[in-house]
């Protein structure tokens, strides 16, 4: 018997793909925001923005992991 203990193991090949791409994403969406910010005097500390979304962008991850079948 096999087991397989990484997190990962059980997402096909797409689904690892689509998890990486739209972590790419939010990535990029985040070095956007900290230069766009400054560039644009908006009053705002950037980490207001880029804080809930890494946050809440890990708790889905989590979750569809975590919860996948």
């Amino acid at each position: 018997m096999k087991i397989n203990l990484h997190p990962l193991a059980g997402l096909s090949r797409f689904e690892r793909w689509f998890l990486g791409v739209a972590w790419l994403v939010i990535v990029v969406k985040c070095f956007v925001v900290a230069w766009a910010i400054p560039h644009y005097s908006v009053p705002i500390a950037p980490i207001v923005i880029i804080g809930p979304t890494l946050f809440f962008a890990a708790v889905v991850t989590v979750l569809w992991i975590s919860h996948h079948e």
